[in-house]
């Protein structure tokens, strides 16, 4: 009894009591305050885990091993399946295979280093369609002995990146159009451009002919079968989709057709399953039938005509969304206005051929015509001068002794009647020159030049014996002439006391040179003169040399003297056999 009495007045003990009381106050407000805390903590975690789940980029947490551990909406979004088939996974399940190695590299040398690393890849979406994708990492700090972990920020730039890819196709066609120098580079070059812009299975460019045929000008990645069977479309005997859009023919309102003419789909199956028939129209579905299920044909525009189009296609769906068709119809615009030059420059290059084959005509219709003057002058006018010339000897001989003046006028129409003679031979021999015909080009030109040296006091040193090498009548006739005119025009303007005319082979050309240390002349102002005092001289001597296959070129400056080089194609045939 005594013991528990003492018990009793223990736990009575008024101390006791205010300190558990105080105690018991404490735990309360740490209760509460724990309480409090928690409840903050609750709705830190579910405002930034809103964040998480609901921020505009993607975010995932993988581990060492790249196994997805978080991932919020946006990047389940992004590879298009649910977070429940997502979470467990490894990231490389949706990297392209050619980016392993270097997401394997990045991550590795995140961990290292500790530090936030950036990169661009390609993402694969569940469906297998690929996406641009940029992607941060950093390590998550982990305590020690622990697995590291990885938070990523996913971003997709599939829009920046066929931006920037639109501008490069642009700018590599416009090189394209600039640097090609004939259809068979420029359509070429056009399908390897366009075809490496869209990573798709085929690209092929078709012109419209005359006859109203479309053939693939130029083509790769298309199979032989459906080249075969897709290339001899006509205009006028066939029925297609590639038909319509060449000549024309579009529905605005329908999905597949652009404003500017373009067809593209996306899905050639899903569209031939659920199609009208008026939707179908006249096409024979070739492509589909070869596999093809997104299909686009771009018009090439000249002025308000289709002279073609750009065929591109891909065995897979969805690979020519509307913002690439548009970037191709600018290419497409950019391929008219080339194939439009070439055009022009076809049309002009038959006029100067055109025109350089009536001057070659008129080259050598003055040349027979110079031919048939000298012979008349030769044998008609220079015979009547020599009857003429007898019967003036025979009155002289038969005047009296006695009549002085009458046969003193006879001597002088004697002589002078031996001057139009003389000069009747010259016109005909500058005309015709004989020894041409009967000695050769080398005789005929040293005999001109000799005269020329007489009558101009010029000094004139020849080496010219290849001349005999050159067997063409025409090209004789030509290199004589082009020796008698620059000669005279080295007479009338250079004021030179010395001329070299040389000949010299290498291989099958002979390079012929004439040179004098005149006063020159600037050759380019010279050639770019357009008006009537420019004369005929190099004009003539430059078709004289077209005639004959020869390459002109003069190099002169003022003060400087001249320079005329002539080189002329002439086979070796001694050498040949």
């Amino acid at each position: 009894m005594a013991g528990q009495h003492i018990k009793d007045t223990q736990w009575a003990d008024p101390r006791l009591e205010v300190e558990l009381e105080m105690q018991n106050e404490d735990l309360s407000k740490s209760r509460d305050s724990i309480e409090a805390a928690k409840h903050k903590y609750e709705q830190l975690y579910r405002k930034y885990a809103s964040l998480f789940h609901l921020a505009p980029i993607g975010y995932l947490v993988i581990d060492r091993d790249g196994v997805i551990h978080e991932i919020n909406l946006f990047a389940t979004i992004s590879l298009n399946a649910p977070r429940s088939k997502l979470i467990g996974r490894c990231i490389t399940d949706f990297i392209h295979r050619d980016d392993q190695h270097g997401f394997y590299f990045q991550k590795l040398n995140c961990q290292k280093n500790m530090e936030t690393t950036i990169f661009e890849l390609k993402i694969k979406k569940a469906d297998g369609v690929f996406f641009d994708a940029q992607l941060q990492m950093q390590a998550i700090s982990k305590k020690f002995g622990e697995e590291p972990e990885f938070s990523v920020a996913l971003v997709d730039i599939t829009d920046h990146v066929q931006l920037s890819s639109s501008f490069a196709l642009q700018q590599n066609c416009l090189e394209l159009v600039c640097r090609a120098t004939d259809m068979e580079e420029l359509l070429g070059g056009y399908v390897q451009l366009v075809k490496s812009y869209l990573q798709c299975d085929a690209v092929g460019i078709r012109i419209r002919d005359d006859a109203g045929n479309i053939p693939y000008e130029a083509y790769d990645g298309f199979s032989q079968a459906f080249y075969e069977s897709e290339n001899p479309l006509s205009l006028y005997t066939d029925q297609c989709m590639c038909i319509d859009v060449i000549k024309g023919k579009r529905n605005s309102d329908l999905p597949y057709f652009t404003p500017k003419g373009s067809f593209y789909i996306n899905g050639t199956s899903r569209f031939l399953s659920t199609a009208s028939s008026e939707e179908l129209g006249t096409t024979r579905n070739v492509c589909n039938a070869h596999g093809y299920e997104s299909v686009a044909l771009i018009p090439v525009p000249i002025h308000e005509n289709i002279r073609g189009l750009i065929h591109a296609a891909d065995c897979r769906e969805n690979r020519f969304p509307i913002r690439v068709v548009e970037s191709l119809e600018k290419a497409g615009a950019r391929l008219g206005l080339a194939l439009h030059r070439f055009q022009l420059q076809e049309k002009l290059r038959d006029l100067v051929n055109a025109l350089r084959d009536l001057s070659s005509h008129l080259l050598t219709v003055q040349e027979d015509e110079q031919r048939r003057i000298a012979m008349e002058l030769h044998d008609q006018c220079g015979q009547d001068l020599n009857v003429l010339k007898l019967h003036l000897k025979g009155i002289q001989n038969r005047l009296p002794d006695d009549a002085t003046d009458l046969i003193q006028e006879c001597d002088k129409l004697l002589t002078y009647s031996d001057k139009i003679i003389d000069d009747i031979r010259n016109i005909a021999h500058g005309l015709k020159p004989a020894a041409l015909d009967a000695l050769g080009l080398t005789i005929a030109a040293e005999q001109m030049i000799r005269e020329f040296s007489t009558y101009s006091k010029v000094q004139v040193e020849t080496d010219i014996d290849l001349l005999d090498q050159i067997k063409d009548p025409m090209a004789q006739v030509c290199l004589f002439r082009i020796f008698q005119e620059v000669l005279t025009n080295i007479h009338k303007h250079a004021q030179a006391t010395w001329v070299l005319v040389a000949t010299k082979r290498e291989g099958d050309i002979i390079h012929i040179r004439i040179e004098d240390n005149g006063i020159g002349f600037d050759a380019h102002k010279q050639s770019d003169r357009t008006n009537g005092s420019k004369g005929m001289g190099l004009s003539a001597l430059a078709l004289r040399c077209r005639m004959i296959g020869a390459e002109l070129s003069i190099d002169s400056e003022a003060g400087k003297g001249s320079r005329l080089t002539i080189c002329l194609p002439c086979p070796n045939k001694t050498v040949s056999q």
